[in-house]
């Protein structure tokens, strides 16, 4: 049995092997590397294409990577084995080769097109009923049902969306209750203590489930600043969009009392890396403030944490 870090440091390994790939950079060759593990992918999986199917999609499809605005490619030993393309938050393409199916990498494509690119929504042929139970174990739902594909084929297909974030209320008093979630964000009880009496606490919570599922804490800063000072996610649905969702939430929250909000966060590739993908940019680096401010060091991904690293997200323009 893969040990929790083992399980970490092959996800990491994944991660550095996916790359988004520019308009620019789609030559002939390359696209048409893509273009054999889509055909592998689509054998392998497929089985109700016929032959003159598969002939069919080839000759109209090609051009889709060519211009889809948001393509992103695994790569093993420098080889494409698996890509996503996006468009308008919609995943238009997920094509694995073969011997990659099972071993995750569906899941972290997916999982980048939601939490790196803000993708709600796909499509799946009914009759791929692997893809489909994937999808939904993702959190994708039915919304609506085709008879036909685009070109009337009689494939039917699943139009799927990314179920909608549960219910977000703001808790006004005894906010103490949610710090087990607050201490998975900022570790040391006497730091939340300077700001969450004075901050703004809110709480995502489903209608169906009792716990609550991230929260976030925000305080005003006066002249039109806010600071969003602790975003946590419950561990049992983290990698699930809760996250962008509670910031897009806040965003727009906030929109018509602040111009600015500002993250502070260490020097963590992967939360540096979300805030970025959110739309936040770099602003200013106070250094030593974990070193100076916390009784025990912090750390993230294996690295001590020094300093906080501000980043801001104009509201207004």
């Amino acid at each position: 049995m893969n040990t929790l870090s083992e399980i970490y440091s092959k996800n990491k390994m994944r991660m550095r092997l996916t790359k988004e790939i520019d308009k620019d950079k789609r030559t002939t060759e390359f696209i048409g590397q893509l273009w054999q593990v889509w055909e592998a992918s689509v054998r392998a999986t497929h089985h109700f294409l016929t032959e003159q199917d598969i002939q069919s999609i080839k000759q109209q499809g090609k051009a889709v990577l060519y211009d889809i605005d948001i393509l992103v490619v695994a790569f093993e030993e420098n080889i494409p084995i698996g890509f996503i393309g996006i468009q308008e938050k919609k995943i238009e393409a997920l094509f694995l080769s073969p011997d990659q199916i099972g071993k995750g990498w569906g899941r972290l494509l997916i999982d980048l097109a939601i939490q790196q690119y803000g993708a709600l929504y796909i499509d799946v042929n009914e009759q791929n009923t692997q893809a489909e139970a994937i999808y939904r174990h993702l959190g994708f739902e039915t919304y609506q049902y085709d008879e036909t594909d685009e070109q009337g084929n009689p494939f039917p297909i699943l139009h799927m969306k990314l179920k909608r974030h549960p219910n977000i209320h703001h808790i006004p008093t005894d906010k103490k209750q949610y710090l087990s979630l607050l201490l998975l964000a900022d570790e040391q009880e006497s730091m939340i203590d300077r700001y969450l009496e004075r901050g703004e606490l809110y709480v995502m919570q489903d209608e169906q489930i009792q716990e609550p599922l991230a929260v976030a804490v925000v305080t005003m800063e006066g002249e039109g600043v806010c600071e969003l000072k602790n975003l946590a996610v419950s561990p049992s649905y983290q990698r699930k969009g809760l996250g962008r969702q509670m910031v897009e939430y806040l965003f727009d929250r906030y929109k018509d009392s602040c111009h600015t909000m500002f993250v502070g966060t260490g020097d963590s590739q992967q939360t540096v890396g979300f805030y970025r993908s959110c739309g936040f940019t770099y602003s200013h680096t106070i250094p030593d403030f974990f070193t100076r401010h916390y009784d025990h060091p912090i750390v993230e991904e294996g690295k001590v944490l020094r300093d906080m690293i501000y980043f801001r997200k104009e509201l207004k323009r």
